[in-house]
């Protein structure tokens, strides 16, 4: 068995080459002996014109190798880079997300009810993101969108809305949950906590720890009663790895936000062990490596899975090889 890849704006991530070497064989660069093909898109690096010649080249590879497989091909890089797109093929699989609205004109605003997100379809980790709770905050909003749509030359970007889901714990602290999906298998999945909206893990303080450990281990039981859920929205969407942005409403309900394929792993050019990802703040690293004896048995998972890289990888690309044979290339 013999692999070839293909990458924009990415990179091997730490231990994730040798793994795909120990499930995939050696790298070919001859098509016709090559079983698999893995494409390795940094969606925020994409342009129109490489998406084209991504395209192309799977083309190539499926015409010179009647057999052979892609894993998240670029034909369908839209489900991974348009939140909308995503959403619109979520909703005819009954896969739970909030409800989005494109938005073309200020007009289109005036029935919408407070709260919600304002945004565009494209944006990572934040970027030209809003949270709407009265007319002022659209006033101000609107004008910084259409100024980013204006510069922006990515593909298909639209302005958007998206019902705001309060994930707030009754300590005050806000959840988001990133849940890695490879084959048919989730990896694993961690929690996210904020003093903010926008949950991400560099907003953690030595004040969140209590709230860490009890929202993975909730969030452990989360994939557990959602497992079926999460794999078919991958599957739908035509990819087989990737990381799944989530968050939990007040009664505990999955809604799923996006799909990565190159979700952050760590980069082993600018961070650093025992994790590479998280690499920082401090204060957590520096936790979970003086405290492991604990946490490891708080949270078993977090650390096998997803805190040792190697195992990590294992794992994702040993699923990708037992789902072989059900990998779809179009």
């Amino acid at each position: 068995m013999s692999f070839n890849f293909y990458e924009i704006g990415s990179y091997w991530r730490p231990y994730e080459l040798e793994s795909a070497k120990k499930y995939f064989g050696e790298i070919t660069k001859d098509f016709k002996k090559t079983d698999l093909l893995i494409c390795r898109n940094n969606t925020e690096c994409m342009s129109s014109n490489t998406l084209s010649q991504a395209i192309n080249l799977e083309k190539i590879f499926l015409h010179e190798n009647k057999n052979g497989k892609i894993i998240n091909p670029s034909l369908k890089y839209k489900y991974s880079n348009n939140k909308d797109e995503c959403f619109s093929k979520w909703d005819l699989h009954k896969i739970p997300h909030p409800k989005c609205r494109i938005i073309n004109h200020r007009k289109d605003l005036e029935n919408i009810h407070f709260p919600y997100l304002l945004r565009l379809n494209d944006g990572v980790t934040g970027e030209d993101t809003f949270l709407i709770e009265s007319i002022s905050d659209i006033d101000n909003a609107w004008l910084k969108l259409e100024k980013s749509l204006a510069e922006k030359s990515r593909i298909n970007t639209k302005i958007i809305s998206v019902d705001f889901i309060d994930t707030k714990t009754a300590d005050g602290f806000n959840i988001s949950y990133r849940i890695i999906v490879s084959g048919k298998k989730v990896v694993c999945g961690y929690a996210r906590i904020s003093d903010d909206w926008l949950a991400i893990t560099k907003q953690f303080t030595e004040d969140k720890k209590e709230a860490f450990i009890r929202e993975n281990k909730k969030l452990a039981k989360i994939i557990d009663k959602n497992r079926d859920t999460l794999v078919k929205a991958v599957e739908v969407v035509g990819h087989h790895h990737v990381g799944i942005d989530a968050i939990p409403d007040q009664s505990g309900n999955l809604h799923l936000l996006e799909i990565q394929p190159f979700y952050f792993c760590g980069d082993t050019r600018r961070t650093s062990g025992p994790f590479w990802n998280p690499y920082k703040p401090k204060i957590l690293v520096d936790w979970l490596i003086n405290d492991k004896n604990n946490l490891e048995k708080e949270i078993p998972e977090y650390y096998n899975r997803w805190l040792d890289k190697k195992a990590h990888f294992d794992f994702c690309y040993k699923s990708l090889k037992e789902s072989l044979l059900d990998v779809r290339s179009e």
